[in-house]
């Protein structure tokens, strides 16, 4: 039988890529967010991790094989699709060879691809050197199967070496160890195949695990009081420095385990409020659960917002490309997010129809 999914997981899933959009879309409150958005998804993939996994090669061997098919081949798949539609999207200014967009900050002209860049690209895909920019999200996926396979390999060896007792302690000081090196690979602007944010971001996986040891019962009441606590925290926080993981940047080792727990605490114990009202809860446990459709689709659905906004304006064509949004007053970012959100997670919802009928033809 399946394993019976947890509504309240799948909300915290749908949280965090609600204000992963969010942050994008050019929130206001962007800085707040990324104190903790993307640790959390680390925290949760550990807190799924399952201890058996490192018991014998044919679980490590089963573990890998998963996350190859399931985060590996998403990754590279996406970022080839992307690359293969390089010179539609130039004709259509999704992308542009304008050298005026380099005007805005963060922007770049892209030149077409020939077959051999799309080769090329597709080996550097594979080996996680590299990306496009309308895949530009997918660093999470590259650094999650990174450490999956890190912490699982470790988990294998330790076993092994402690002839099958508990590797708690242990990984939780390799954690430690890790995140001081992720800390001065920051220091020293040294990311390369991202293994900066994968030593940054173990302990955060470790702690995952940590937190599904440690559960405690919920209550309304408590929940309410430790969302207002965890939120406070966060505010504080955000006043004294700042996370960025796509850059493996942030204020220090120390910092980075605050913010990540306290906008777990906010996250988790919000979720378990949001489970009070089921059509709400459903939301977001929908979302959560189409999370790899908003990852990849998300920066591509907010041309849509972009394009009937220049329609509306009278903007130039090539200013479509602007990345990752162009409008950025008022609340354009509501409706980035809106768009950003259910396009994607229709996609995600018509894949396995368009799959079964491809199938059966």
């Amino acid at each position: 039988m399946a394993k019976q999914r947890d509504p309240v997981l799948d909300s915290m899933r749908g949280i965090g890529i609600v204000l992963m959009v969010l942050g994008h879309a050019g929130f206001p409150g962007s800085g707040f967010i990324y104190l903790f958005h993307m640790a959390l998804f680390f925290m949760l993939s550990g807190w799924f991790f399952s201890p058996h996994t490192g018991e014998s090669a044919h679980r490590l061997t089963y573990f890998a094989r998963r996350k190859v098919l399931t985060l590996w081949l998403p990754f590279v798949a996406a970022n080839t699709v992307y690359t293969l539609l390089t010179n539609l999207f130039l004709k259509l200014n999704i992308l542009t060879a304008d050298p005026r967009i380099a005007d805005l900050p963060g922007n770049s002209v892209t030149t077409p691809v020939t077959a051999k860049d799309i080769i090329g690209r597709t080996a550097h895909w594979c080996v996680f050197d590299g990306g496009t920019q309308l895949g530009g999200a997918m660093w999470f996926i590259q650094a999650l199967f990174q450490i999956s396979l890190l912490y699982a390999a470790i988990e294998f060896l330790l076993k092994k070496l402690l002839r099958g007792g508990d590797t708690f302690i242990p990984q939780g000081i390799l954690s430690g160890v890790l995140l001081w090196l992720g800390w001065q690979a920051q220091r020293a602007g040294w990311n390369v195949w991202g293994l900066g944010i994968v030593a940054s971001c173990y302990g955060l996986f470790y702690l995952g695990g940590v937190l599904h040891r440690v559960q405690h019962p919920h209550g309304p009441a408590r929940g309410a009081l430790c969302c207002a606590g965890a939120f406070v925290a966060l505010l504080v926080l955000g006043q004294l420095g700042s996370v960025g993981l796509a850059d493996n940047s942030y204020t220090g080792p120390l910092y980075l385990l605050a913010a990540s727990l306290a906008g777990w605490m906010l996250v988790y114990e919000g979720a378990h409020l949001l489970a009070l009202v089921p059509a709400v809860g459903g939301v977001f446990s929908t979302l959560g659960r189409a999370t790899m459709p908003i990852v990849i689709l998300h920066f591509l659905a907010f041309k849509l917002v972009t394009w009937l906004g220049l329609l509306a304006t009278g903007g130039e064509s090539y200013l479509l490309a602007a990345f990752p949004i162009y409008f950025t007053d008022g609340l354009w970012w509501v409706a980035y997010t809106a768009v950003g959100l259910a396009l994607p997670l229709a996609a995600g919802a018509a894949w396995p129809r368009i799959k079964k009928v491809a199938h059966r033809g």
